[in-house]
């Protein structure tokens, strides 16, 4: 059973997170407020519009704008990392990887930042560098839940599989109803030989996603493991409308072609 890699977008979501608030600050902030006081304030916010709108073309002009108007350490680093969020949304990861960088050389210790900078390593299969990431980020700020995650399934990926069990029940710890977080405390768990336990989360998932794919086969094959063929039987019927391939292996690891 395997963790399914994410694409590089997953990276703006804690970038944008970051964004908003940094920028609502700053609306609350009189002396960064509109009326043209501040040019590169008022680009980040064009270039937050306009990711949200899936833009990012032109979410990349507005924070690069907003760098050359940058007359402050913060609002550097705001603009870098904004450049950052949109080139890992263009697919752009090296430069992406190279404008996160630079933002870390202000703030080093930076939790979105490095969460971001992770999701990059990640999408480029650098996963000793990911893990280190995550792992930052979480010591930084320790309720960070997609950090906690991301590192459990880095170390999933890694098939550091206590590991990533430890990580990801921090996470669920956090966030209860997190579905990629218990989906990989139930891959970690699973690998551990601890049936019950991965079944119970994957359980969980179902509960929140009923229509999850990974989340049926994976409890499929607990079941099976557990000696409840019935249950098994129940997750590939459940299985074979959403995923007719999971379906058939499934089916093929109850009843082994002779």
């Amino acid at each position: 059973m395997a963790m399914n890699p994410s694409r590089a977008l997953g990276s703006i979501l804690g970038l944008v997170l970051l964004a908003t608030a940094q920028i609502a600050s700053a609306q609350q902030d009189p002396t960064l407020s509109t009326g043209g006081a501040s040019p590169a304030l008022d680009q980040l916010k064009r270039g937050y519009v306009a990711m949200g709108e899936g833009a990012f073309a032109t979410a990349l002009g507005h924070y690069r704008s907003a760098l050359e108007n940058a007359n402050t350490r913060e609002l550097r680093f705001q603009a870098l990392v904004g450049i950052g969020s949109a080139e890992a949304a263009l697919d752009r990861l090296e430069d992406a990887r190279g404008s996160f960088n630079l933002a870390l050389e202000i703030k080093p210790q930076n939790p979105g930042a490095l969460y971001a900078a992770g999701m990059v390593a990640k999408d480029q299969n650098r996963l000793d560098d990911a893990a280190d990431l995550f792992a930052r980020a979480a010591v930084r700020k320790p309720d960070f839940g997609e950090a906690l995650t991301q590192l459990g399934v880095i170390y999933a990926f890694q098939e550091r599989y206590e590991e990533a069990a430890s990580a990801c029940w921090r996470a669920v710890s956090v966030a209860p109803k997190d579905a990629e977080a218990l989906l990989c405390l139930g891959v970690a768990r699973y690998h551990l030989g601890l049936y019950a336990e991965a079944s119970s989360a994957f359980d969980a998932v179902v509960e929140i996603d009923p229509l999850n794919p990974r989340a049926r086969y994976s409890l499929g094959l607990c079941k099976l493991y557990l000696d409840d063929t019935d249950g098994a039987l129940a997750e590939y019927a459940a299985l074979k409308d959403l995923d007719p391939g999971l379906a058939r292996d499934l089916y093929e690891r109850i009843y082994p072609p002779q």
